[in-house]
C-alpha cells in the first residue's frame, strides 16, 4: 500500500533547514521559531548514541584487557585523530585549532561561557559539558558500573578519553596548549583553557569572534528573531551540517578502534565487541519505534540522515521506502575519504584498515571498510524477530563512488526478506516478529 504521492514524498523528504528556510521566505515567524527549536536538537539522538556506544565500547575493553591495554588504544587513537591539529598548532595556527576545538564543544548541547582572554590564554566554563558531563549528570556510571566502569583512580572513562585527546595534542605540538579541568565542587563541569605561545601578548578573539564561536546557528538566528531581524539565511542554510565536525571526529574514533581490535584482537573480538555495544544498544530504539506510526518513522529517519551528514534521495514501494545513501554520512564518507580533513583520513592512511576477511559482520564481503560492520550486525539482530527499520543493502556501495541502500519496511508489511539479503549476514530464514514489538 502507498501512502504517499510523489509530491508528499518530495515534500516529507526535505531537510529542516529547507522548511525553515521556506518559512522564512513566507514570513511564518511562528512556524520558523518551531522549526528552529525542532533543528537545534536535530541531532540529539546521533550524537548520544555516539557518546553512550564510545563508552560501552571503552567499558568492555577495560573490564575484558585491563587498563594498561585501554590506555595504549586510547592513547594511540588519540596521537592518529590529533596529528593534522598538531601541524596546524606546530606552526602556530592558535587561534585556529582554539575554534576547531571550541566547535566540537558548540554542538554538545551543554552549556559554555567565555571566562576571558588574558595575554597569555583563553579559558572557557563548560558549565556543564555536553559529553562527560553529560553522562555523570545522567548517572551513566552509576546505572550500570560494569557496563560503564571508572577507571582505577575513579574517573570517568570517557573523561580520560578527552584526556588523552588533549596530551595527544600537546604533546604532537611540543606545547603544553590545550587543558580541560573538571570543577571539583561541581559534577560534569570543566574549565577549558588554551596556552599562547606564539601570539602570546596578542588579542586573539573579539566579544563578538567569541559570542559566535560559543553560539550554535539556530540560538544565533532565534536571536536576531527577538531583535526583529530577518537575515537569517545563511544561518539556515544545511544548518544539519554545523555539527558535522564533532559527527565526524566520533565517527573517526569509532573507526580506528575498530581498526586497532581487528589487528590486535582479530575478528571474533571485533564481532563481540560490536554485538555487545551496538546492537544492544538498539534495543530500546526498536520499542521506541514500534509505538510509532510509519508516516512518522519515516519523518524520523529522513531527519536522522539529514543530521548523519548522508546525502540522498528516497524512493516508496508497496512495502517499504528506499533511501539511496550517495553517499551515506558516516561509513560512505569515509570510504571516499570525505570525512573530518578531506583527504586525510581514509582507509589505508594511519590507524584505518578494511577488514580482510569475510564475516557476518562484513556482509560478507571482502575486503569491506571496518566502520561499516555496524551495520551487518544489526541486519542480522533486526532479521532475529525485531522490528525492520534499519535495514541495509550489503551489496550497495561495492565500491566507494556508488551509494549505499538503506530499506525502511512498512509496519504492516508481510516479514518476507529478500534471501540475498538474509545470505549477507549467514541467515536462511528471518523470524517472525517478537510479540513485545508488536504494539
Amino acid at each position: 500500500m502507498m501512502i504517499y504521492t510523489p509530491e508528499e514524498l518530495d515534500s516529507e523528504s526535505r531537510s529542516l533547514s529547507a522548511t525553515a528556510l521556506e518559512a522564512l521566505e513566507q514570513h511564518n515567524l511562528d512556524r520558523l521559531r518551531f522549526l528552529l527549536g525542532r533543528m537545534s536538537v536535530g541531532h540529539f539522538e546521533l550524537y548520544f548514541g555516539y557518546l553512550v556506544w564510545i563508552t560501552s565500547m571503552a567499558g568492555k575493553i577495560l573490564r575484558d584487557c585491563g587498563e594498561p591495554y585501554f590506555e595504549h588504544a586510547s592513547g594511540q587513537i588519540a596521537r592518529f585523530l590529533m596529528a593534522p591539529f598538531a601541524e596546524d598548532l606546530g606552526k602556530g595556527a592558535e587561534k585556529s585549532t582554539i575554534e576547531a576545538v571550541m566547535t566540537l564543544w558548540c554542538h554538545q548541547m551543554g552549556n559554555i561561557h567565555p571566562i576571558g582572554e588574558t595575554d597569555r590564554e583563553v579559558e572557557f566554563s563548560l558549565s556543564p559539558c555536553g559529553s562527560g558531563g553529560r553522562l555523570l549528570l545522567g548517572s551513566l556510571y552509576d546505572a550500570s558500573p560494569p557496563r560503564y566502569p571508572r577507571m582505577r583512580n575513579g574517573k570517568p572513562i570517557f573523561c580520560r578519553i578527552c584526556q588523552h585527546l588533549q596530551d595527544a595534542l600537546n604533546e604532537q605540538a611540543g606545547k603544553h596548549f590545550w587543558r580541560s579541568t573538571p570543577e571539583g565542587h561541581r559534577t560534569g563541569f570543566c574549565r577549558v583553557r588554551f596556552t599562547k605561545t606564539e601570539t602570546r601578548g596578542e588579542r586573539l578573539f573579539s566579544a563578538e569572534e567569541t559570542r559566535r564561536l560559543i553560539t550554535p546557528r539556530c540560538h544565533q538566528a532565534l536571536k536576531r528573531l527577538d531583535n526583529n531581524r530577518y537575515d537569517l539565511h545563511g544561518l539556515l542554510l544545511n544548518q544539519h551540517e554545523e555539527w558535522r565536525p564533532l559527527h565526524d571526529l566520533l565517527n573517526l574514533w569509532v573507526t580506528a578502534l575498530f581498526s586497532l581490535i581487528y589487528e590486535e584482537k582479530g575478528m571474533p573480538y571485533l564481532s563481540e565487541l560490536v554485538r555487545e555495544t551496538y546492537v544492544a544498544m538498539f534495543d530500546s530504539t526498536y520499542r521506541m519505534q514500534s509505538m510509532m506510526d510509519i508516516k512518522s518513522l519515516f519523518r524520523n529517519m529522513v531527519r536522522l540522515w539529514y543530521y548523519h551528514q548522508a546525502t540522498f534521495r528516497v524512493r516508496e514501494e508497496e512495502d517499504r521506502f528506499v533511501f539511496v545513501l550517495d553517499p551515506c554520512g558516516s561509513g560512505g564518507r569515509l570510504a571516499r575519504g570525505e570525512v573530518l580533513i578531506p583527504g586525510r583520513f581514509r582507509y589505508g592512511a594511519g590507524m584505518l584498515r578494511e577488514a580482510r576477511q569475510a564475516h557476518d559482520i562484513t556482509f560478507g564481503r571482502a575486503p569491506f571498510p571496518i566502520y561499516c560492520i555496524h551495520c551487518a550486525a544489526t541486519n542480522r539482530d533486526q532479521f532475529d524477530g525485531k522490528p525492520w527499520p534499519f535495514i541495509v543493502d550489503g551489496d550497495a556501495m561495492s565500491d566507494p563512488s556508488t551509494p549505499c541502500v538503506q530499506y525502511l519496511y512498512k509496519k504492516d508489511a508481510p516479514r518476507e526478506a529478500p534471501p540475498r539479503l538474509l545470505k549477507q549476514v549467514g541467515l536462511a530464514e528471518a523470524k517472525p516478529l517478537d510479540k513485545e514489538y508488536v504494539l
